[in-house]
């Protein structure tokens, strides 16, 4: 059997497993803003809020996810291991604030932060580079429903942080965060659709 006839194959009840995990995150960002009503906004802050540990929560699962799959052959090993990297740092980034840190504090460190794409460097990275990885993910995963939920999820990350970039009205720009934690949840969707390669997990 082929390569690419292995990769293909989506793993059983891949579509409903997807449904799960997409569902799972809608709703608990529903549960999140009832609990919170009727200052529901709280919920969905970009520090210490439900959403924002869901979302790190989500980035964590998908770094794990990544180095699972690339142990049993699901994802090329490069591939594998930038992503569950790259998930890492980005759950780090949530729990931490790492990117805002920069954004308010970086003037301490360098004039060039006069500059506001200076200030905005990370988050621009996050796009450049996510789109790249997204890129890379659709050539190593040619199944249909995986590739739909990667572009879903990284057309969802994109417009995240468009609204984090330009003025949105005040409903848009509180639900950023729910944009980005829909995003991530998409992602992880899709990774749960592939089909580990056997013959890798067995040793051959």
């Amino acid at each position: 059997m082929s390569t690419k006839s292995k990769e293909v194959r989506p793993r059983p009840f891949a579509p409903q497993i997807s449904l799960l995990v997409v569902s799972g995150a809608c709703a608990f960002m529903l549960i999140s803003f009832w609990f919170f009503y009727p200052s529901w906004e709280r919920a969905f802050r970009s520090d210490a809020s439900p959403v924002s540990w869901l979302s790190g929560a989500l980035l964590l699962t998908l770094s794990v996810l990544s180095l699972r799959l690339w142990s049993d052959g699901g994802l090329p090993p490069r591939l594998g291991g930038w992503l569950a990297l790259a998930a890492f740092v980005l759950a780090l980034d949530e729990q931490f604030m790492l990117h805002e840190l920069w954004k308010y504090r970086c003037h301490e460190l360098t004039s060039l932060c006069e500059a506001k794409w200076v200030r905005e460097l990370p988050m621009l990275a996050v796009a450049v580079v996510g789109l790249i990885t997204t890129v890379f993910l659709h050539r190593a995963l040619p199944a249909r429903l995986t590739r739909c939920l990667l572009w879903a999820g990284i057309a969802t990350g994109l417009w995240a942080i468009l609204v984090d970039q330009v003025p949105m009205p005040y409903m848009i720009a509180t639900l950023e965060e729910a944009f980005e934690v829909l995003a991530e949840a998409l992602v992880l969707a899709a990774l749960l659709t592939v089909q580990p390669d056997r013959h890798a997990s067995m040793g051959d």
